[in-house]
């Protein structure tokens, strides 16, 4: 069974987390690592996780999600990128969620790789690490890291963790399971030019997704 870790920390946006936790949560252990047990959200959700960084188990997916303090107040999550740093290379699989890409980019894992993240702070990661090859999707797969657009994406790059290590057939059974129209076909892998998600400033997309 996979062990699942999921990164938290103050300030943490709670459905970056949480979907992934659903999903994922299916097919492997999870649990939360924080820098100290307990975490509260950016909605005032509180969370008691379950180890901290120093007595995290190794896992075979790491994720990272996102929130405001990830823009906002960086350096406040130093602690947690050192356990990014410290952990991303024994895990089989890193997903980051929505703006917990800029973390993963703090901790250079996402160091000419491509990337992408909620489409209002693309153009700050691009700013800030000018190295990703930002692309313009839903999901983006680049080895074994993983990225998502916005919230509620984290899902859907879940999913495709499952679809990676388990097949299409089982992830499909757990997207039925939780009631959620995944599509597989948003998802972009490195070297592709194939960009089916496009973010809303840029064109009128449809929902049907």
């Amino acid at each position: 069974m996979l062990k699942v870790a999921v990164l938290l920390f103050d300030g943490v946006e709670e459905l970056d987390f949480t979907g992934p936790y659903e999903v994922l949560s299916f097919v492997g252990e999870t649990y939360t690592v924080a820098a100290s047990p307990s975490v509260r959200g950016r909605h005032g959700l509180r969370v008691t996780a379950d180890y901290t960084f120093a007595d995290a188990p190794q896992p075979d997916v790491l994720v990272i999600p996102g929130g405001p303090v990830t823009r906002e107040n960086p350096d406040s999550l130093d602690a947690a990128v050192s356990y990014i740093q410290a952990t991303a290379p024994g895990a089989r699989v890193i997903l980051s969620v929505c703006t917990g890409a800029f973390l993963a980019a703090r901790a250079g894992l996402l160091e000419g790789r491509s990337a992408t993240t909620h489409y209002r702070r693309r153009h700050l990661l691009q700013a800030q690490f000018p190295n990703i090859r930002l692309r313009y999707a839903r999901v983006v797969s680049d080895g074994k890291l993983v990225s998502t657009a916005g919230v509620a994406a984290g899902l859907d790059g879940a999913l495709f963790v499952v679809s990676r290590f388990f097949g299409l057939e089982k992830a499909h059974k757990v997207a039925k399971s939780i009631e959620y129209p995944w599509h597989s076909s948003h998802t972009v892998h490195d070297g592709s030019m194939t960009e089916p998600y496009q973010f809303p400033e840029e064109m009128a997309r449809s929902w049907a997704w």
